[in-house]
């Protein structure tokens, strides 16, 4: 019979311990995971069995992924991670199984608040850190934002919205702004969330005013840093995630109505129009770069979106100024017969899909 190594069996034994403690504590109540100092100790001792272990830990994780045995995946993910932390997919699949398939498992708001919170922080507070470079893992924070909670996908979506817009507002500026860089908010900011008041205020400078309580903003700046790390490959769906979460929040959901410090506060957001000018250069450069027809078709929505708010506004010539603009957009694209002014209507939207499409766009 073979025999492992000391350094392996005490591992292997810690191993065991882990399991069982994680077993007791969930027990007691729910508990994000963080690397315990056994799971560290472990893949120290290892050393050239951690490969081994951590192939065997991740089939495991495939069976009980099948059986959607989610919440025993939550300690064994943490091995993974302790074992391989520069392999991206470990985290990945560890934050969606917490934010996604363990919150499911709840009912509570609050609960399910509890494990999306931890998904969020697996990525930035270790995933990140511990591949500085990732883009993936950047990308992978911002879609926790703009799908879990920016969209109404989950029923708890706004209560997620409200603790969020509580949990940040206290280091922001007046309207939800980036605070300044030079402040003691802007420090506490990065050492709590991670977040850089520069680089906040440069995406300010450069897109219109932001409102940083709204999720849509935090998945803006996960992605605008994905981007700068992306890879040609890559670099096209970490736009796509800045131009969407520019849209949305030049939609609906860019500005935080009410007060988050009032203790009754709910969520709740209107559009902010500002922000549609920035989101057509963006695009416009996104264009200029890539021949995607997913981002002539948010063009050609978007542009329709400012035609109609200038119309709630008032400002008919900048209506008209805007339906030009998307006159000329289709043409380019190949469009024999683009709406009229005299033709717009509630279904201009779709309409304009299967023009784009019926042009091979």
């Amino acid at each position: 019979m073979k025999r492992f190594p000391a350094a392996a069996t005490v591992a292997l034994a810690a191993l065991a311990l882990s399991f069982a403690s994680g077993k007791m504590m969930r027990a007691r109540r729910p508990v994000r995971p963080t690397a315990s100092a056994a799971a560290e100790g472990a893949s120290i001792a290892l050393g050239p069995f951690r490969g081994i272990l951590a192939d065997a830990l991740w089939i495991r994780a495939g069976r009980l992924q099948e059986k959607r045995r989610f919440a025993e995946l939550v300690q064994l993910a943490d091995w993974i991670t302790a074992l391989e932390p520069e392999n991206e997919d470990v985290w990945i699949f560890h934050a969606w199984n917490l934010a996604y398939n363990i919150s499911f498992l709840v009912k509570s708001p609050a609960d399910r608040w509890h494990w999306i919170q931890g998904g969020i922080e697996l990525l930035r507070d270790r995933g990140i850190p511990a591949n500085p470079s990732s883009s993936a893992l950047r990308r992978e924070l911002g879609w926790l934002f703009q799908h879990k909670l920016g969209s109404d996908s989950d029923t708890a979506a706004n209560y997620y919205r409200t603790q969020w817009a509580c949990e940040i507002s206290g280091w922001l500026g007046p309207d939800g702004a980036a605070p300044d860089p030079e402040s003691l908010e802007a420090a506490e900011l990065e050492s709590a969330l991670s977040m850089d008041a520069a680089e906040m205020a440069g995406l300010e400078r450069r897109f219109g005013p932001i409102d940083w309580r709204v999720p849509f903003a935090s998945s803006l700046y996960w992605a605008s840093q994905a981007l700068e790390l992306a890879d040609e490959k890559n670099d096209l769906p970490c736009r796509r995630m800045i131009y969407v979460s520019l849209a949305e929040m030049a939609r609906r959901g860019g500005k935080a109505v009410g007060n988050p410090d009032d203790p009754e506060w709910e969520y709740s957001a209107t559009g902010n129009p500002a922000l549609l000018p920035g989101a057509m250069a963006f695009i416009e450069e996104t264009m200029r770069l890539h021949e995607f027809s997913g981002v002539r078709h948010a063009y050609a929505g978007l542009l329709f979106d400012a035609i109609a708010f200038s119309m709630t506004e008032g400002d008919a010539a900048a209506a008209r100024s805007w339906h030009s603009k998307l006159v000329s957009f289709l043409r380019e694209c190949g469009v024999k017969n683009p709406p009229t002014w005299e033709e717009l209507d509630e279904n201009t939207p779709a309409r304009l899909v299967l023009l784009l499409e019926d042009a091979g766009w």
